[in-house]
């Protein structure tokens, strides 16, 4: 009798201790590293290995110990699948952070390089601007005469090749762009001294220019500074003012009082450079009743209009103390606020 209730003590322990190194082994096992990330990205395969190993815990009370074991290897197979496929959506989205980094990079890259073409080609021009800068005195008192020194056929040189670059990236073609260089280079290789060819010559390339803008029905943007850096470069002063840009000189009439050629040549020029809208001029006289200045005024005018568009440019004259007589400020209106 005694030998029987030591038995079923000990059965009883048995069971309790199976009972106790069950729950460790669902503990260890459920609530492992792994078994987490599994129950966060893979719930579906977790819950499978959940039921399955309740499933084995209900085959060990009821002594099922084959049934118990393969519930335990069932979940210990779904909560291995679980994991697996959390790992998997780690890595999925991982490499979709990755993926989404290098595309925000690539765009960082992107962008950089453009802000770097940006400031080289604002670089190369402004470095273009100094150079022609450095030329412009000797461009803007370019004589009457019929012959041109070394030092201002060299600046009459460097505005062309500015101005065939600007026209080629304006969308001027080979064919338009061909002969002007080699003119350029004829010039330049002979040293041909002719102030007539060497002129014509840039006003051409500046009436290419005109014809690539010309393209436009209206002036693109950074238009007056533009044409403000061209006036200056070919001897004008320039401002942006809230009409428009305005460009004024005092070498339209020489010291004895007749037009200068050689400045309504470069204004021609600049108007076929920038040909969008109406230009107003305005000389400064003395009184508007001089006969002097009236007859000054109308050869002027005259010159004024012999281009492509006569009626663009309209002149007439103003009393002020602000300017000198003779000044000549133009409005170009259509570049206005660009």
């Amino acid at each position: 009798m005694k030998l029987r209730s030591a038995l079923f003590g000990l059965c009883a322990i048995g069971l309790a201790c199976a009972a106790q190194q069950t729950a460790r082994t669902a503990d260890l096992l459920f609530g492992s590293p792994t078994a987490e990330l599994a129950r966060e990205h893979a719930p579906d395969l977790y819950d499978q290995a959940q039921t399955a190993w309740a499933e084995a815990e209900e085959a060990q009370r009821r002594k099922d110990d084959p049934a118990a074991d393969d519930r335990r290897t069932e979940a210990r197979l779904w909560l291995a699948a679980a994991g697996a496929e959390a790992e998997r959506v780690q890595l999925d989205r991982r490499r979709a952070e990755l993926q989404r980094e290098e595309e925000r990079w690539s765009k960082q890259l992107a962008r950089d390089q453009e802000a770097s073409a940006i400031v080289a080609h604002d670089i190369s021009r402004y470095e273009a601007r100094a150079v022609a800068l450095q030329e412009a005195e000797r461009l803007s008192a370019l004589s009457e005469g019929s012959t041109v020194n070394d030092a201002t056929l060299d600046a009459i040189l460097t505005r062309v090749q500015l101005n065939l670059a600007l026209a080629e990236a304006l969308g001027a073609t080979d064919a338009q762009l061909s002969p002007l260089r080699e003119r350029a280079d004829v010039i330049a290789r002979k040293r041909s001294r002719s102030a007539k060819a060497a002129e014509a010559l840039l006003l051409r390339t500046e009436g290419l220019i005109g014809e690539m803008r010309a393209q436009w029905p209206e002036p693109r943007p950074g238009a007056s500074t533009e044409l403000v850096e061209t006036a200056l470069v070919t001897g004008f002063a320039a401002d942006r003012v809230g009409g428009g840009v305005l460009i004024r000189s005092e070498r339209f009439f020489t010291s004895d009082g007749q037009v200068s050629s050689a400045t309504v040549k470069r204004f021609h020029g600049l108007l076929a450079a920038f040909p969008h809208g109406p230009v107003a001029c305005q000389v400064a006289v003395p009184e508007l009743r001089s006969r002097v200045w009236v007859r000054r005024v109308a050869v002027l005018v005259e010159r004024l209009r012999r281009m492509d568009d006569p009626g663009r440019v309209s002149t007439g004259m103003v009393v002020t103390q602000s300017l000198s007589a003779g000044a000549v400020q133009c409005t170009f209106a259509a570049y206005r606020g660009l």
